[in-house]
């Protein structure tokens, strides 16, 4: 899948609404005639519940002090809030960016959560590239880390490695490891809650 062009919605984070979001996408797939009858198996995207993987993302900007590229291991024991992006893809531009701009703000000079965002080409190889993380960065006065990946035969990376459905795409991971939540949008004040939690030890849902 692509550039996830949905409308401006806002869902909550819990687990009823994203069971509701699942089943309706897997309905619209195979209500489409011009692709190929899927296995539900093969429709699941994301790695929810799982370990998180390494990045293995070699090009960053804004990298942490002292490094020139930035790895999940760097952060034992905190959150990790991941947003993959493209600098074409108007679902990322008009929606989840602002979103993560509002949450890195809101939680600036907490140590014990991390923000991270890492643009996955997959396709608009001429646009999606190494030089748009800086105007991603100006653009929305992001001062975090931000990766870019080019996804290339034979070397899926961080694609392969977290499945995302397409872009934009969040990955949530818990101080464990886990990878807590993962998909397209993100509510923030239902984020936010769940975040709060999730930094005084409890379930976020």
């Amino acid at each position: 899948m692509g550039c996830a062009l949905f409308p401006l919605l806002r869902l909550k984070f819990s687990e009823t609404m994203l069971s509701s979001v699942r089943s309706l996408s897997l309905a619209l797939l195979l209500s489409l005639p011009s692709l190929p009858l899927l296995s539900h198996a093969q429709l699941q995207k994301g790695i929810e519940g799982q370990q998180a993987p390494l990045l293995n993302v070699s090009d960053w900007y804004h990298a942490p002090e002292g490094k020139d590229k930035v790895e999940i291991t760097d952060y034992p024991g905190k959150i990790i809030v991941m947003l993959f992006f493209q600098h074409w893809c108007r679902a990322s531009q008009e929606r989840e960016l602002p979103v993560l701009k509002h949450l890195v703000d809101h939680y600036k000079g907490n140590q014990e959560i991390v923000f991270l965002a890492i643009q996955t080409a997959f396709e608009g190889f001429l646009d999606n590239t190494i030089d748009k993380l800086p105007v991603t960065a100006e653009k929305f006065g992001l001062d975090i880390p931000i990766g870019h990946y080019t996804k290339s035969p034979g070397f899926p990376g961080v694609s392969g490695a977290y499945k995302p459905g397409g872009t934009p795409w969040w990955v949530i991971i818990d101080r464990t490891g886990r990878v807590e939540y993962n998909g397209f949008l993100l509510n923030e004040e239902e984020a936010i809650k769940g975040f709060d939690k999730m930094l005084a030890g409890q379930s976020p849902n």
